[in-house]
């Protein structure tokens, strides 16, 4: 039977791992990667972590997230987490837009996921939540790219993806970095005029609809609550997949991802040789559908947000809800993994390690 999971592992992590078992207190972070629709594979791998990493700690878990893995997180901090995926996927799969929608009718639709996927007290438990800490990572945007008007914007963004594919750094003359965060800040980061700043009552929403502003989809959310006036978009223009030579609490990192390929930034994605130095992966655990699992899906690919413009809303629904029929294929397959003994033998090393 082919194997729908790919598990890549650090050395370090296999060595735990090995000696050990899978123990849910020895995974201290948890991060969540910006691909939009793409999370639709990993919605029941996400109910099977409600289950096997985020109930019962007797450890903190630093949630880490861009664009939808921070959406995705918001759901495991809350007091209910299965019950807020199960919110959420209803929600994002069921959008509805006009042919062509407005960046603000795209954004109006965001606001609506949120609060269906928050519900009546979901933002005061994220921010009260003593053991599941949430980390929402955002751009600031410099005046290169702090317009919202399409052609000053697709410039702009023509100059930092020429920057970048240069230089990673060279983004920092594009883009600040933000991290939003609930209780102390955990992680640490280089580069990129890198600012932390705790949430508050009413700050959660502004920060997780900013790291969902797609540049040139949906416009920028200015001057958030508690941080610096400005325009602040998709946390995933700098950290798409991450590079993960952030700091971080001491323990594992358990990364569900959508792809066996990482790419650090979102101008990453088209510069193939781009990826996290082996070293910065020691400690961390990958799990991602396989590509045997991809080509079994409809039109043997992960959805995106090409679905939008090229299906009709009704082939688009139909399209996703049998991804997420298969998607329980995946969640089945960890659920068996991490309450069996299994998941030593599926480890392997990331790619050109």
């Amino acid at each position: 039977m082919a194997q729908l999971l790919n598990i890549f592992a650090g050395g370090r992590a296999r060595r735990h791992l090995a000696s050990y078992g899978y123990r849910r207190d020895d995974f201290t972070t948890l991060l969540g990667a910006s691909g939009g629709p793409k999370w639709l594979v990993l919605a029941a791998i996400d109910r099977v972590l409600c289950e096997r990493l985020v109930r019962d700690r007797t450890r903190d878990l630093h949630l880490l997230g861009s664009s939808i893995g921070a959406w995705r997180h918001i759901c495991f901090a809350q007091r209910d987490p299965l019950a807020a995926c199960g919110r959420f996927q209803q929600a994002y799969a069921s959008q509805v837009y006009e042919e062509k929608p407005t960046g603000i009718e795209v954004l109006r639709e965001m606001e609506d996921i949120l609060a269906v996927t928050l519900g009546d007290g979901g933002e005061e438990e994220i921010l009260q939540n003593q053991r599941v800490r949430s980390h929402v990572l955002a751009v600031r945007s410099r005046a290169a790219v702090s317009a919202d008007r399409r052609l000053p914007l697709l410039v702009g963004l023509g100059a930092a993806a020429a920057a970048n594919s240069v230089s990673r750094r060279a983004l920092a003359g594009f883009f600040e970095r933000w991290v939003f965060h609930t209780g102390e800040p955990v992680f640490g980061f280089e580069g990129f005029g890198t600012r932390q700043v705790a949430l508050r009552p009413g700050s959660l929403r502004d920060a997780v609809l900013a790291t969902g502003a797609v540049p040139l989809l949906i416009p920028g959310i200015h001057d958030l609550p508690g941080a610096a006036p400005g325009v602040y978009r998709d946390g995933g223009i700098l950290d798409y997949h991450f590079d993960f030579a952030f700091r971080r609490p001491r323990g594992l990192v358990l990364f569900p991802h959508f792809f066996s390929r990482i790419s650090p930034g979102w101008f990453d994605k088209f510069l193939p040789w781009r990826s996290p130095a082996p070293e910065d992966l020691e400690d961390v655990v990958q799990v991602a559908p396989s590509e045997a699992f991809i080509a079994g899906l409809p039109g043997g690919r992960v959805p995106d947000r090409s679905d939008f413009e090229n299906f009709t809303t009704a082939d688009r629904q139909s399209a996703w809800a049998e991804v997420l029929r298969h998607a329980e294929d995946l969640g089945e397959e960890l659920e068996g993994l991490l309450s069996g003994d299994g998941l030593l033998a599926r480890l392997k090393p990331f790619p050109g390690t």
